[in-house]
């Protein structure tokens, strides 16, 4: 476990200036990582389901992330105040945190890894540590996307309308799953290797498929170290869509989970998306945003 420690100036509108201690904590492992900022981070799950899905795949270390790994998290006058992993190709993922965090946390990004590949996280503290990375590396950066995340807490009401029915993918559709996980990322290039992911979910016993007659949409889930999963990488083939498969499997998948003692479950879009619609007449309600900034001119 590396420390890095500072005395840094806390200021607030209605107090004078004092000086607090802010740690730098490095945690070995993903493991270590979720000993330590599990419980801080569950208190605000739904933002911070990024982070601590992502440090559960990584326990142990998964094929699809590269190093540099970084697991590590700040401490403010002895409590946890932000965590971060950085892991490629997914980059810095970050939690949500208050304003004095990113200022030591940059300081201290920069010497272990430099700029990173991309900064994911809550809009306000990854903006304001992109913003130290642009003004200190000369480096200019962007908001790639913006991702809106989407809550059920109830099952859903109602008959699934699309004929079919739900079933976890098997290693026998390997050759499916890779297929449409090329048609995917051609359709919707990701900062992940989209037919990697999907097989991978497959192994996992973590991807499902809507079958009428031939498989017509598949669907995963994340984020299962976490009270609630996420519904991830949703996909129909073009030839299959308007015609109600992706719904039913979203309708059915969440059913499946809230059923059995899940107290909620999220999905994530980017913001603007057509489907956005269709996961609100299911039930589904945002909650919140995050952003993927990228920097460019390196």
């Amino acid at each position: 476990m590396y420390r890095f420690s500072a005395l840094h100036d806390k200021t607030s509108p209605d107090s004078k200036a004092r000086l607090v201690n802010i740690r730098i904590v490095e945690d070995e492992s993903a493991s270590e990582f979720l000993d330590a900022c599990r419980n801080w981070l569950s208190r605000s799950e739904l933002i911070n389901h990024g982070v601590l899905s992502l440090a559960g795949v990584l326990t142990p270390q998964h094929p699809i992330y590269r190093t540099p790994f970084l697991f590590c998290h700040v401490v403010i006058d002895d409590k946890i105040a932000g965590c971060c992993i950085n892991a490629e190709p997914d980059g810095l993922v970050l939690s949500n945190w208050t304003h004095e965090v990113a200022p030591p946390f940059f300081e201290y990004l920069r010497l272990r890894i430099g700029i990173p590949s991309r900064i994911f996280g809550p809009e306000r503290p990854a903006l304001q540590l992109a913003q130290l990375f642009g003004d200190s590396m000369q480096a200019s950066y962007r908001i790639h996307s913006r991702w809106r995340i989407h809550r059920l807490d109830q099952p859903i009401r109602g008959e699934i309308a699309a004929r079919g029915h739900f079933q976890m993918g098997e290693l026998d559709d390997s050759d499916l799953v890779e297929k449409w996980g090329e048609k995917y990322n051609q359709e919707r290039p990701a900062n992940v290797d989209i037919q990697q992911f999907l097989l991978n979910k497959l192994r996992d016993h973590h991807l499902y498929l809507w079958v009428d007659e031939v498989p017509k949409c598949l669907a995963t889930i994340s984020g299962t170290n976490c009270s609630g999963p996420r519904i991830s990488a949703v996909y129909t083939p073009p030839k299959f869509r308007a015609q109600g498969y992706a719904t039913a499997l979203v309708h059915k998948l969440s059913n499946m989970y809230l059923e059995s003692g899940s107290p909620y479950i999220t999905l994530n879009t980017q913001a603007g998306d057509s489907v956005e619609e269709i996961y609100k007449r299911l039930g589904f309600q945002p909650i919140g945003e995050k952003v993927s900034i990228i920097f460019e001119d390196m």
